[in-house]
């Protein structure tokens, strides 16, 4: 599949698209490598387009992912772009489990993203350190506090609810 053209394709919706980059991970006719090579090439709104496709693949299969997804998508946390930034904490979150010895950078980045002034940004962070912290060797670390701290601060219930699930699965384990 030829990313490029599908992305330039102006006779296909967004969705479609996004369908059908969903349906090449999935089938391996489009790998992390040709997708890393599009990072230069692409403008934010065809980048958070394939962001939405890896996240919809990694919710479903994190197992399709190696540790180049996790190192590309951690790249793009910090982005200018809202929906980059969106996909990219959200996808972390999907595969964290897969690659917990690998988090140090998401997690500083992600946390950054909690300050942020967007309430999608802040879930979409919520999100990803929910995810993290029901490993156990964060749910067992300073993280916990971090995060209860966080949810405590936090005035969206939506967001605030990520981190409560997230710490309640967490306590468990670390009893």
């Amino acid at each position: 599949m030829n990313i490029n053209c599908l992305l330039d394709n102006k006779l296909i919706k967004p969705v479609k698209k996004r369908e059908e980059i969903v349906e090449a991970i999935r089938k391996k006719s489009i790998t992390i490598k040709e997708i890393q090579k599009l990072k230069n090439t692409l403008d934010d709104k065809k980048m958070a387009l394939v962001f939405e496709a890896m996240e919809d693949v990694t919710s479903k299969n994190p197992e399709i992912s190696n540790r180049d997804w996790l190192k590309f998508v951690q790249e793009f946390i910090p982005s200018k772009s809202n929906s980059v930034k969106r996909e990219a904490s959200r996808i972390v979150g999907n595969i964290a489990h897969l690659y917990p010895n690998d988090l140090d950078l998401a997690i500083k980045d992600v946390m950054k993203n909690t300050k942020d002034e967007g309430t999608v940004i802040r879930w979409s962070s919520a999100y990803a350190l929910a995810k993290i912290i029901q490993i156990p060797k964060y749910a067992n670390g300073k993280l916990f506090d971090v995060l209860t701290d966080l949810s405590g601060k936090e005035k969206e219930n939506g967001i605030k609810n990520q981190f409560l699930n997230g710490l309640k699965k967490a306590k468990k384990l670390r009893e």
